[in-house]
């Protein structure tokens, strides 16, 4: 009888430690899901930042009409 006793505290013993290896695992879930969305919107943010700059840069592109200015004008650095 005492070894069925001991058995059984064993065993509640291991399932006490699966259980709190189940919620450290299911919080460790959760701080990996929450910086996933937030990387996912910082991506998509800068998405749209990138966009709007390219949209940008093809709106100037098109107002200077005249040539672009070749790697042979331009100025070195030590003038």
């Amino acid at each position: 009888m005492a070894n069925q006793e001991q058995q059984s505290a064993q065993i509640d013993a291991r399932i006490e430690q699966l259980e709190l290896k189940l919620m450290d695992l299911e919080m460790s879930f959760s701080e990996l899901n929450d910086v996933v969305l937030r990387q996912y919107r910082d991506i998509e943010r800068l998405a749209q930042t990138n966009a709007a700059l390219e949209k940008r840069l093809d709106s100037l592109n098109d107002n200077n009409a005249g040539p672009s200015p070749s790697a042979a004008d331009e100025v070195p650095p030590h003038y």
